[in-house]
């Protein structure tokens, strides 16, 4: 449905000898479709002595399946309590997934973590993999960046080879600003894909500082990935909800999808459905995936508008425009079927890591030698263009700057100057952490807020727009309402 799919899972003693493998039953539906949660038609129900129990899930996203996949090696009390002893002796597993608040799957990985370490040795890679990935994103999700991005290291040193943190930086590199030099690329382009690492926020400023002088070129609409493939209502809306996508309820990304509407842009869901997701005798499900990916963004695009301009916001390798032994982008599917080159921007393989030594060589090297701003870059080989460490893959990559803090918040939560630092107090929240939300005060109950961020102090300093009257909620990890405020920020 529009509003949520539910799947209702039970659970059996006997179902499987061991619950890790009810876990990798429900990941397994990762890989047939990561992103729309069509559960129901897959009729995942399992048998139990505790009873039916109800999973509400937003409709989208292959992530909140895997929070839930992974609450699966939780205990089954229905207090939800843990031991450590539960972990060991799992028959049955009942699970819920409570997404009335954003941060409901965090609390939950929160207790498996702590509880389930031994579990650490006995996962795959690929469990070990989604699983710091979606702590990450959890964590994100309450506004501890820096905590996500520790997380996000746990998954890179599954792979430690892919770090390249020993690359040297060209000798006569030099850098020039990111988005005056992808404007100006753009111009020769009609489509322009930028990407993202889905755990980290920062990633979605750089499209959101491109969509005004993109916008004065004629680019037209925003084509997001991460937005449900079943949103019809965001663009009259003007501002996204929970259903809106599963990684749409971070602020940032938000802030993004709010600014586009208001500017103009269409966005445009274009995220393959479970159906069009299958593996056949032509193609395996990444294939399948990443070609439907083309196909619904030139149908919902070029197809209908033949000058249509487009800047795309995907994750990760989608924007690559050649195939390698294991991957088949987005990007090459839409070059071939269109004939048009797009301007690929990649801006996480010299990203911010928690650890410096896990960060491209090329980034370390830049900082060194002064080649870094406050503001993105690009780096230049010697002739001016831009250096690239796989020449065929993308069009360039962008550095983004490292992330200063003040008062325990980011500084890039200005966004690009279109916020202004509100702070309150926040008494209640010394002794027990509390979630502060800060909405609009028009908005519909499942709004994504301005701001989010958890808190365990007697203050806090929030980003929200001027002279906008808005709703401050606090609730408890818990989700108890600890106190709600109306006020008018100032201009």
């Amino acid at each position: 449905s529009r509003s949520g799919a539910f799947l209702y899972v039970e659970f059996a003693e006997d179902y499987f000898h061991n619950p890790t493998k009810i876990a990798m039953h429900l990941i397994g539906t990762l890989f047939n479709r990561h992103h729309e949660l069509n559960i129901l038609k897959k009729r995942y129900i399992l048998n139990t002595r505790f009873g039916l129990r109800p999973i509400r899930a937003t409709s989208q996203y292959w992530l909140t399946l895997f929070l839930m996949s992974l609450m699966v090696v939780m205990p089954s009390a229905a207090e939800s309590s843990l031991t450590a002893n539960s972990c060991d002796q799992l028959h049955g597993v009942v699970t819920t997934m409570d997404l009335k608040h954003a941060w409901s799957g965090t609390t939950r990985l929160r207790e498996l973590e702590s509880t389930c370490t031994r579990l650490e040795n006995d996962r795959t890679y690929w469990q070990k993999v989604l699983y710091w990935q979606s702590r990450a994103t959890a964590e994100n999700l309450l506004g501890n960046h820096s905590r996500a991005l520790s997380y996000r290291d746990e998954m890179i040193r599954q792979h430690p080879d892919g770090v390249q943190a020993n690359v040297a930086l060209p000798r006569h590199a030099t850098s020039i600003p990111a988005i005056s030099y992808v404007v100006e690329q753009a111009r020769n382009h009609r489509v322009v894909m930028v990407n993202e690492e889905h755990h980290i926020s920062t990633d979605r400023l750089f499209s959101l500082a491109l969509l005004h002088p993109l916008y004065e070129q004629g680019y037209r609409y925003l084509a997001v990935e991460a937005v449900w493939t079943g949103e019809r209502d965001l663009n009259e809306r003007g501002y996204p909800v929970r259903e809106s996508g599963f990684y749409v309820s971070d602020v940032v990304f938000a802030e993004l999808l709010r600014s586009a509407v208001a500017l103009g842009y269409k966005i445009v869901p274009y995220e393959a459905t479970y159906e069009q997701s299958q593996a056949s005798d032509d193609m395996n499900e990444l294939q399948a995936r990443d070609y439907w990916q083309a196909q619904n963004l030139i149908s919902e695009t070029i197809d209908q508008d033949p000058n249509a301009k487009v800047l795309v916001h995907c994750g990760l390798q989608h924007i690559e425009e050649e195939v390698s032994s294991r991957w088949w982008p987005m990007a090459y599917y839409f070059r071939e079927a269109t004939g048009l080159d797009p301007l690929t921007v990649d801006q996480t393989l010299l990203a911010e890591r928690g650890s410096k030594d896990l960060e491209h060589g090329w980034r370390r090297d830049a900082e060194a030698r002064g080649l870094v701003s406050d503001d993105s870059v690009v780096l230049l080989d010697g002739e001016g263009a831009p250096l690239l460490v796989d020449s065929n893959k993308v069009d360039m990559h962008v550095l983004t700057p490292r992330t200063t803090i003040s008062n325990g918040r980011p500084m890039w939560m200005v966004m690009n100057g279109g916020r202004t630092r509100f702070p309150i107090d926040t008494m209640e929240c010394v002794e027990e952490a509390c979630v502060i939300e800060v909405f609009e005060a028009n908005w519909v109950e499942r709004a994504v807020p301005y701001d989010r961020i958890e808190v365990v102090m007697d203050f806090v300093d929030l980003y929200l727009p001027r002279g906008t009257k808005v709703d401050i909620r606090a609730h408890r990890l818990n989700g108890s309402l600890v106190f709600q405020r109306r006020v008018k920020t100032p201009m």
